[in-house]
């Protein structure tokens, strides 16, 4: 179900970037927000059906989200246009720490009596699901809840994105030291020791038919692709590993609303990192320490909570992480006047991981178990590594 989210999103986000020109920000995050909200909360009443559950919850969510993923983004490279890292990940937090949030009410509104699972899997018997009358049909109002909610903060939020006005002359003009202030200079000489190399101007950037033809777009997307892919094992598998060895439904909760923050402070620290060091310096290290996590992650077992806790919440970070590298990386490469437009072919590739990650993940546990499962994330993670650390492309 994952995958049809992403796939759907990725959609979304290639016609997003088309629409952001011609509608505005405001407008298009409007439009966005209403196919997410409504996506939710017809989920309630296409609950008894799995296929038309993929349509509301996965397909219209997804493609709304898409919508709207890079207007905020966009509008946030204007108002900081030498601070482009800093930017993507003050504004992809807030999808992080909105999990955090809503994670808890969900679950103590669904499961407030934190009622254990019951119901073994035929094919797993150590993964157990609800069968309480009462969760069930909370479960369903649920969405109704959640739908409202997101529908009232998203229109809320979309009246407040605004383009900065002559963003591009004041980024793309050279001013002497008399007309800028020490900040300003200093933010300046730092951009340019940074970017060994050249960033196109406003008239030259590529669209999304000159990218494609561009062999730096092939690196980054395959890049990504490892680093995804290997996020998309723990982020997604995390709570059914879990469950082998703890028996808290509270606690996990507890684990994935906390992980979320962290998820959320990964986004703002790769950004934060982008524009201290270089986006190729970020990538690696996030791509080894993603690797080292997954490959020590079977070693919770052993360490018992406290130690799956810290391990889940680093790897979420990780995981954030990959979502502020994947637009500044796009801006910096491709230049900031078309990013929403050629966002979307970078984020097919966080699309193709999630389908094959969704495809492989439960038929590899099955086969090969929890130990050996977790090597393969892992090698994945360390190839992305060596792929960046190999790649010119990315000196900037």
């Amino acid at each position: 179900m994952a995958s049809v989210t992403v796939i759907f999103e990725a959609i979304g986000v290639s016609i997003g970037g088309q629409l952001l020109p011609v509608l505005g920000p405001r407008l298009t995050s409007v439009v966005g927000g209403l196919f997410y909200s409504a996506g939710v909360a017809l989920t309630y009443f296409t609950l008894d059906s799995f296929y038309l559950t993929l349509l509301t919850n996965n397909a219209i969510a997804g493609f709304g989200m898409g919508l709207a993923y890079t207007t905020p983004i966009a509008c946030a490279f204007t108002w900081l246009p030498q601070r482009t890292g800093l930017a993507a990940g003050i504004i992809l937090s807030g999808s992080g720490a909105g999990t955090f949030i809503f994670d808890q009410v969900q679950t103590f509104f669904i499961n407030p009596h934190n009622l254990d699972a019951t119901v073994p899997n035929d094919l797993d018997p150590s993964e157990k699901y609800f069968d309480n009358p009462g969760i069930l049909n909370r479960t369903r109002q649920s969405y109704l809840l959640t739908g409202g909610i997101y529908a009232v903060l998203q229109l809320t939020g979309s009246f407040f994105l605004v383009n900065r006005r002559n963003d591009s002359q004041e980024a793309g003009t050279v001013v002497n030291s008399e007309g800028n202030t020490d900040e300003t200079d200093e933010l300046l000489k730092s951009s340019e020791r940074r970017q060994s190399m050249p960033t196109a101007g406003p008239a030259d950037e590529p669209g999304p038919r000159q990218v494609i033809c561009k062999s730096a777009f092939y690196c980054l997307w395959s890049t990504l692709l490892l680093l995804r892919l290997a996020s998309f094992f723990s982020t997604t598998l995390y709570k059914s590993f879990g469950m082998t060895f703890i028996n808290d439904d509270h606690f996990l909760a507890i684990v994935g609303s906390v992980a979320s923050v962290c998820n959320s402070l990964g986004r703002l620290v790769c950004g934060y990192m982008i524009d201290c060091f270089t986006f190729k310096t970020t990538l690696v290290s996030l791509c080894l320490i993603t690797s080292a996590l997954l490959l020590s992650f079977d070693l919770t077992l052993l360490m018992g909570k406290p130690a799956f806790f810290i391990w889940v919440c680093l790897q979420f970070g990780c995981a954030g992480g990959v979502f502020a590298v994947l637009p500044t990386g796009t801006a910096r490469m491709f230049g900031k006047r078309r990013f929403s437009a050629n966002y979307g072919l970078v984020f097919s590739a966080a699309a193709v991981a999630v389908v094959i990650g969704a495809t492989l993940a439960t038929t590899l546990q099955t086969y090969v178990g929890w130990t050996n499962l977790w090597f393969i994330p892992g090698a994945t993670g360390f190839l992305a590594g060596t792929l960046a650390m190999s790649t010119r492309n990315f000196n900037f």
